[in-house]
C-alpha cells in the first residue's frame, strides 16, 4: 500500500509523493479534546519540520489537562485517539505563523493511560509498536470532508516558496515555480 502527501495552494499547486505505507506516528501532547480536532480536521497549531511530519502516516493524541483551553476530554497524559495522517498544511488559525496543522482523514479512539514521558517538547516520533498499539485492533471512522481544514483562498508566490521550503527542509533558494497558463 502506498500513501501520498500533498500541499494544497489556490494557484492549484499539489505535490505528491509516494512511499511504503509505516506504522510511524507523530505523537503531540494536546489540550486540544477529541471533539475539538475531529471539527479542526487534525491536530494544530504545531511548530514541527512538515517534512518530517509527513513521513509518518499516523498521528497519536495524548491529552494535556494542564491548560483548558482547548475543551480537553481524555484524563491527562491519556492517548485518546490514533489519526490516520492525510497531509500536513500550515495552520489557519490567527498568529499562528510557521505553525502547521496534521490533517488526518480518519480517527480510531483509543485510551491508554500514562502515554506521555516527559518530554517538554510537545511533539515527537514514534511508532506504534514502540506505543503498543496494535493496528489491526483499531477501529477507524472516516471524518466528513466538511470538517476537514480550510485551504487558502490566496498564496503569494514567496510564500508559496517559503512554505515549500518548510515542508521539504531544503533553501528557499531551492525552490522554483513555474506557472503555465
Amino acid at each position: 500500500m502506498f500513501k501520498f502527501s500533498y500541499i494544497e495552494c489556490s494557484i492549484g499547486l499539489f505535490i505528491y509523493f509516494g512511499g511504503v505505507m509505516n506504522n510511524n506516528c507523530v505523537v503531540v501532547l494536546t489540550a486540544r479534546g477529541k471533539t475539538r480536532i475531529l471539527k479542526e480536521g487534525g491536530s494544530q497549531s504545531w511548530r514541527l519540520n512538515a517534512h518530517n511530519a509527513g513521513k509518518c502516516d499516523y498521528l497519536v493524541c495524548v491529552q494535556n489537562r494542564k491548560q483548558s483551553w482547548g475543551e480537553p476530554e481524555a484524563d491527562h497524559h491519556t492517548a485518546f485517539l490514533v489519526g490516520k495522517i492525510s497531509s500536513i498544511s500550515q495552520s489557519q488559525e490567527e498568529d499562528a505563523d510557521g505553525r502547521w496543522i496534521i490533517n488526518i482523514s480518519e480517527y480510531a479512539d483509543i485510551s491508554i493511560p500514562n502515554m506521555w514521558d516527559g518530554n517538554r517538547n510537545p511533539v515527537s516520533y514514534s511508532s506504534l509498536e514502540e506505543m503498543n498499539i496494535d493496528l489491526n485492533e483499531l477501529k477507524f471512522t472516516k471524518l466528513n470532508e466538511d470538517n476537514s481544514s480550510k485551504t487558502l483562498d490566496k498564496i503569494s508566490i514567496p510564500e508559496a516558496k517559503r512554505l515549500l521550503a518548510n515542508y521539504f527542509d531544503v533553501p528557499q533558494e531551492n525552490i522554483s515555480i513555474t506557472i503555465n497558463m
